[in-house]
C-alpha cells in the first residue's frame, strides 16, 4: 500500500506543479512586468502634478471661451441696435416716405430742378414747365399723364420722376414747391 500511496502523491505533487506553472505563465503572458515602462507605477504625487496641469489648461480653455463668449455678446448687441434702426426707417419709409416727408424748396425765375429717381413734387406757388428726360417725362399722377419739356405744371398736382435722368422742371417766376427725395438745382 504504501506504493500507492506515493503515487497519490506524486500525482498531487505533479498536478500541483503543472497548475502553479499555468498560474505563473498565465500571470506573465503578456510580458509586462510591475514598475517597467509598459506597466509603470505611479506615485501620488505625479497624480497630482497632472491633475493640476490637466486643471490649469482647462481653466485656461474656459478662460479664452468666456473671452470669446463676451466679445459676440458685444457685437450681437450691436447688430441688434443696428437690427431696431433699420426697422425703425422701413416702418417711417412705408408709412409715409422717411422722417423728412415734403421739403419746401424756393425755385428762383429761370432755374431748372431736376429730379432723382423717385423724387416726388407738388408745385405750390409761381409758374413751372416741365423738363423732359432722355427717356420720357415727368408723371403728373393727378391728371394721369405724363409732361413734355415745355408743358405747363398745373399747381398742387403730385408729380413723380421714375427715372434719374435729365427730367425736372424750369421756373418762369419764383416758385415755392413741396418736394420729397434727391433733386439738384442748375
Amino acid at each position: 500500500m504504501k506504493i500507492a500511496i506515493d503515487k497519490k502523491v506524486i500525482a498531487a505533487v505533479v498536478v500541483t506543479t503543472f497548475v502553479l506553472t499555468a498560474v505563473f505563465i498565465n500571470g506573465s503572458a503578456d510580458g509586462t512586468t510591475p514598475g517597467s515602462e509598459a506597466d509603470p507605477v505611479v506615485t501620488q504625487s505625479y497624480v497630482e502634478l497632472k491633475s493640476e496641469q490637466t486643471k490649469y489648461y482647462i481653466d485656461n480653455l474656459i478662460a479664452k471661451s468666456s473671452q470669446e463668449i463676451a466679445g459676440l455678446k458685444t457685437q450681437l448687441e450691436q447688430k441688434n441696435q443696428e437690427i431696431i434702426k433699420l426697422q425703425e426707417t422701413v416702418n417711417e419709409l412705408a408709412a409715409g416716405g422717411g422722417s423728412e416727408g415734403f421739403q419746401v424748396v424756393l425755385l428762383n425765375k429761370d432755374k431748372t430742378l431736376l429730379t432723382g429717381s423717385g423724387t416726388e413734387l407738388i408745385v405750390r406757388s409761381g409758374k413751372v414747365t416741365a423738363v423732359k428726360g432722355t427717356n420720357g417725362g415727368l408723371a403728373n399722377v393727378t391728371s394721369a399723364k405724363d409732361l413734355n419739356t415745355g408743358e405747363a405744371v398745373v399747381l398742387n398736382h403730385l408729380l413723380i420722376s421714375s427715372r434719374d435722368d435729365g427730367r425736372g422742371i424750369k421756373a418762369g417766376i419764383d416758385s415755392y414747391l413741396l418736394i420729397r427725395g434727391s433733386y439738384t438745382i442748375k
